[in-house]
């Protein structure tokens, strides 16, 4: 049985929902923003238990936990009072605990494992070791610092956010999403509101093209994507217009890069991930960042990858009992954080 942990917004997860029913993979998915109304949960005897649309479940039935894009528990009949958020955290914590019993191989990926692998600067600075290169980078609050960097760069800067560039508005407000820039010589005039907030500086790379690679258990999936600016170079961000107007081809990794891969992800832990690469004019090969809870039907839907395959055959190899002995001793770990 496959338990898939999301939202009632992910489309990613219904597009692969609607494969696993022509495979005839059995799975239950829960959405955390609609989940209380269907469970009800017991704890005896040591073992945790949760009853999903009427049915009894222990966590060793489940094969693989896809942890997917999970939210804060809701429930209508919750408020904003302290009675109300003392209820959802009793709520959560007994969730947790009932997940942190199903053993940290079967999780695609682990909570802890994501974490481990989110934080942009730390997987800049590991990089190397698993023999990628990384284009330079800065980050910093202080004027001067920039400057140099601008010059010693010859002007060809960009700027990023340190984190996931995403600002979320509340009320009917339209969400943001901040894209890499260019940094130009003007820009450096005024800096005063730079104190106010980190920024992430990085030379910037001539691209012949972006690369997204996916990688579901042992399978890797590369695919180039070709987007150019008015002027005929490469779009500095490949998701700006919503990726209009861009070209997709179905790559072979070199050997090299790989081998790159599989360190990055045995490290990790991951058993997913979606790692951005760009190739320069001079097919150099630049690392830029690892997603361990990346998007990834698009390319299915616009390249014609088969990353949907590779989950579907990673959770069928489970549930025909073909991957290998599952733990007979079950490790409870508190990872935090599990449901958030």
């Amino acid at each position: 049985m496959l338990l898939i942990l999301t939202n009632t917004g992910d489309a990613t997860a219904s597009f692969l929902i609607s494969i696993l029913k022509e495979q005839n993979i059995p799975f239950i998915r829960l959405d955390t923003d609609k989940l209380i109304p269907r469970i009800s949960l017991s704890y005896n005897s040591g073992v945790p238990t949760i009853k999903i649309d009427d049915v009894w479940h222990e966590p060793t039935v489940f094969d693989n936990l896809w942890y997917r894009r999970p939210e804060h528990l809701k429930d209508t009949r919750f408020d904003t009072s302290p009675e109300s958020k003392y209820i959802l955290s009793e709520w959560t914590e007994f969730l947790e605990c009932f997940l942190a019993y199903v053993p940290k191989p079967r999780w695609v990926n682990h909570p802890s494992c994501n974490a481990m692998a989110s934080h942009k600067l730390e997987q800049l600075t590991r990089a190397p070791t698993f023999d990628f290169k990384v284009p330079d980078t800065l980050v910093t609050q202080d004027k001067d610092a920039l400057r140099a960097f601008f010059t010693k760069h010859h002007g060809q800067v960009i700027v990023k956010p340190v984190a996931s560039g995403y600002v979320e508005r509340s009320g009917e407000q339209m969400d943001s999403l901040i894209y890499t820039n260019r940094v130009h010589k003007f820009d450096l005039d005024n800096l005063d509101d730079l104190s106010a907030c980190p920024a992430l500086f990085q030379e910037f790379i001539q691209k012949q093209y972006d690369v997204r690679i996916t990688v579901v258990d042992a399978e890797i999936h590369a695919v180039a994507i070709f987007g150019t600016e008015d002027d005929g170079t490469q779009r500095c961000d490949i998701r700006r217009d919503n990726m209009l107007h861009v070209r997709y081809e179905i790559i072979k990794l070199p050997l090299r890069i790989k081998a790159s891969v599989t360190k990055l992800m045995k490290h990790y832990g991951l058993r997913f991930a979606a790692i951005d690469m760009a190739v320069t004019r001079t097919d150099e090969w630049f690392f830029f960042e690892v997603n361990a809870n990346g998007q990834w039907a698009w390319l299915d839907m616009c390249a014609g990858s088969k990353i949907a395959e590779s989950f579907i055959k990673s959770f069928s190899q489970t549930h025909m009992g073909i991957s290998g002995p599952h733990e007979p001793k079950i490790n409870v770990t508190k990872s935090p954080g599990l449901v958030l």
